[in-house]
């Protein structure tokens, strides 16, 4: 059931993979859609528990840390074979009670053009985040571009592209951003996953102090609230009146830790579905769980859950884009 229009839920931060489009679906001989929520329903217990045990990595000594980091980069992999899809997504949505979300690309494996053409299709459901990847030719007109044709916010994820927070490119992307009044989901945490982030060291949120003080008329949202190093991103949202953080594989402790701090109108519910999986419910449920600790009164939750990023997206009360 949708949520009345005051109290929004909106995810600012999933992904969709291209794997599973109606035109691989329909070449195939086996009824794949029930095998595959069957063999969604197989995973969720191990989901689940990982979830749990993810909170704990962070205090494992660096050596130990790395390693498991690196190990991890291989769990999302059978989840995403079963639930990845933007169909899968819009039902996960339906289930949970989440009204919108934010579908962020991740140039080359999300393309930009798979992103826009989802958030097209659904539109009253998913809003487009584009990545404009480094080497891109004028990178400020590509940005331009792609919020011609309907992206809201930009996402920057250096420790995946290798790119230094000094360069120039980035340096263009948050000029544009920030002339078109657009946020910038920014990827902060330092994760060893080899292949997948060309400088991990990238991600440390401490590396974007530069471009807080620059582009003060930016947005800036912290995703993942600097992952295993929490207390750097919000010692930084102190600092800086213009940083917000998602909750994405946060625990209860540091959500609410984060609104204590900097107050519930700057936490953003995040979720990072589908990695791993069950990612949406343990999001929420982590929510919920502050509002049974009396960590967040309904109210604040209600801010995190989806009012907050209403009002950052422009949408005001509503929830309709």
């Amino acid at each position: 059931m949708p949520n009345p229009p005051s109290q929004p839920v909106i995810d600012f931060h999933v992904h969709a993979f291209p794997f599973w489009d109606r035109s691989v679906l329909s070449r195939l001989p086996l009824p794949i859609g029930s095998v595959r929520r069957k063999a969604r329903s197989l995973f969720s217990p191990l989901t689940s528990t990982m979830h749990r045990a993810q909170t704990w990595v962070r205090h494992l000594p660096e050596p130990a840390r790395k390693a498991v980091d690196t190990l991890g980069a291989l769990t999302p992999a059978p989840n995403l074979l079963v639930e990845s899809s933007p169909g899968d997504l819009i039902e996960t949505m339906d289930r949970v009670g989440v009204d919108q979300a934010v579908l962020i690309a991740h140039e080359p494996t999300i393309p930009n053009s798979f992103v826009l053409e989802q958030c097209r299709a659904h539109s009253h459901r998913l809003i487009a985040a584009v990545t404009i990847p480094a080497g891109t030719p004028e990178p400020a007109d590509a940005l331009r571009n792609a919020h011609a044709e309907g992206a809201k916010v930009l996402k920057i994820h250096a420790a995946a592209e290798g790119e230094s927070p000094d360069s120039l490119h980035y340096n263009s992307l948050l000029r544009a951003a920030t002339e078109l009044g657009m946020p910038v989901i920014l990827h902060t945490g330092c994760l060893h996953l080899p292949v997948i982030y060309k400088k991990p060291e990238y991600g440390r949120v401490e590396h974007f102090r530069g471009w807080f003080e620059e582009f003060t008329g930016a947005r800036f949202v912290l995703a993942h609230m600097n992952f295993h190093d929490p207390i750097v991103a919000l010692d930084l949202c102190q600092e800086f009146p213009n940083l917000l953080v998602d909750t994405s594989w946060q625990p209860t402790e540091t959500i609410h830790e984060a609104v204590r701090r900097i107050g519930a109108e700057r936490v953003l519910f995040g979720s990072d579905w589908p990695l791993v999986g069950n990612n949406i419910e343990v999001s929420l449920s982590r929510i919920d769980e502050c509002v049974r600790m009396d960590w967040l009164t309904p109210e604040q939750a209600a801010l995190i859950r989806g009012r907050n990023a209403a009002r950052l997206l422009g949408f005001g009360e509503s929830s309709d884009a």
